[in-house]
């Protein structure tokens, strides 16, 4: 929606607030994480099961989109995609089959902060320490050959061309430059045409030269290991990394200073609607009341007031919501409607008249134990794999928030009021500053009669 499919890192940073916790009292930590560092310094998070003989590994990188050289978006995308192929030793089907040979996934990706590189294995020796040492030799040592380059670079102009087929991603990544201006976060993680095709082999090599470094990754391990195999493994990965640096802390995200309309014609049957308002780091103390007061708004589906007002009342959606964008250097609260083409109006007055009314008013005693109830009784999803508790302990990790997070988390749920979240909503969300894009086929009309600023 607002990044592309959400970036993934959102799931991980509204999963940070949500993890499996019992509101009795615990004499130990929910997450009892293990920490260390390698001899070259990268960090390592290792949680031990005993559930499955498997075990997934991350490496985290600082090397989201929000690194991307300037005017070369897409790089940090582009060089993700890279490292499955080839490496100075072997190619990318010789890397596929290695991987096959012992039943191991990898994966690589990025998203809006950071790129993350996974293995999921079995525990057996045999299986698992091959699997190891070729995941090292991919983040380590890959061969950025031109022609592999080229390749992977007009497959990523493909998949910027089909998001283009999309109003929702139109409206999304048009909503992040609008909200973002010319801070990192603005432009799409993929890139655009433009940038993409400015990017250089050169630029991938310096870019993974810059970012793939020991100071700049953290290793999560999750899985049926003992500390000294735990120990093995993050100093198999991470051994061949120079040791490097952690790029500068990003700029913080400004505040939005005046209101903007941006109307994109599209050829649709609804148009799509979105709001950005401004919004919090993650780190911010009023996290808490803002997520369980979103909640309440239009961030828990057919129970949210958007849905009820908008969907269920009037009948102007079959889908609307809300949801925060914390990041590391700041953030966005994000309002989104699919709606008719000739409805647009009144669906962006009821949002907007709905959100002042739950600033000034907050939520229901009903609404929000209702939603308290629902954010503490959703915990079980998010920790029902060991790929979930790798994601949780990773964002814990990149977002800098402590590892003893979780043990009051509930109580600390249970404990936000109403006034708690009126007070939030009124010192960080005004109504009167806000970035709409609305894309549909009226825009054009739209603009013609000057309703577009």
């Amino acid at each position: 929606m607002f990044t592309d499919a959400h970036n993934r890192l959102w799931p991980l940073i509204l999963a940070a607030g949500a993890l499996l916790i019992s509101s009795a009292p615990r004499a130990e930590s929910v997450l009892p994480v293990e920490t260390w560092q390698t001899d070259n310094g990268a960090n390592v998070l290792f949680y031990a099961t005993d559930s499955l003989p498997m075990v997934d590994a991350r490496v985290i990188f600082d090397a989201g989109s929000a690194r991307d050289p300037e005017g070369k978006g897409g790089t940090a995308s582009l060089t993700a995609s890279l490292l499955e192929e080839g490496t100075t030793e072997r190619d990318a089907k010789a890397i596929a089959d290695g991987f096959a040979r012992v039943g191991a996934e990898f994966s690589a990706s990025a998203n809006l902060e950071s790129t993350a590189v996974r293995l999921r294995s079995l525990t057996e020796d045999d299986w698992l320490w091959p699997a190891v040492e070729l995941m090292a030799e991919v983040v380590a040592h890959p061969a950025f050959r031109d022609g592999d380059i080229q390749r992977e670079r007009k497959r990523q102009l493909r998949a910027i061309q089909s998001r283009q087929q999309s109003a929702q991603a139109v409206a999304s990544d048009a909503l992040r430059k609008a909200a973002f201006g010319d801070h990192p976060y603005a432009h799409p993680t993929q890139g655009t045409r433009e940038s993409v095709e400015a990017i250089e082999p050169d630029d991938v090599r310096a870019f993974h030269d810059r970012h793939f470094v020991a100071d700049n990754a953290t290793v999560v391990i999750v899985g049926d290991l003992d500390r000294q195999a735990a120990e093995r493994l993050a100093d198999t990965l991470t051994a061949a990394l120079p040791t490097g640096s952690a790029p500068p802390a990003l700029p913080e995200v400004p505040p939005l200073n005046e209101s903007e309309t941006r109307r994109i014609d599209f050829p649709s049957e609804q148009s799509t609607v979105l709001i950005a308002l401004d919004g919090i780091p993650r780190k911010h103390e009023d996290y808490l009341p803002l997520y369980v007061g979103n909640h309440v708004l239009g961030g828990s589906g057919f129970a949210s007031r958007l849905m009820s007002e908008l969907r269920e009342k009037r009948g102007l959606a079959y889908s609307t919501y809300s949801y925060l964008m914390p990041l590391r250097a700041g953030g966005r609260l994000v309002m989104g409607i699919q709606t008719r083409n000739d409805q647009v109006d009144t669906a962006l007055s009821l949002m907007t008249e709905e959100l002042s009314g739950f600033i000034e008013n907050g939520p229901t005693d009903e609404e929000l134990a209702d939603s308290q109830a629902n954010i503490v009784g959703g915990f079980p999803m998010r920790l029902n794999s060991n790929s979930k508790i790798t994601e949780q302990i990773g964002a814990l990790s990149f977002l800098d928030l402590p590892l003893d997070y979780f043990d009051d988390y509930t109580d600390r749920v249970e404990a936000v009021d109403d006034g708690d979240i009126r007070q939030a909503f009124d010192q960080h969300v005004d109504p009167e500053r806000r970035v709409v894009v609305i894309v549909g086929p009226e825009a054009k009309e739209a603009e013609a009669n000057g309703e577009s600023d």
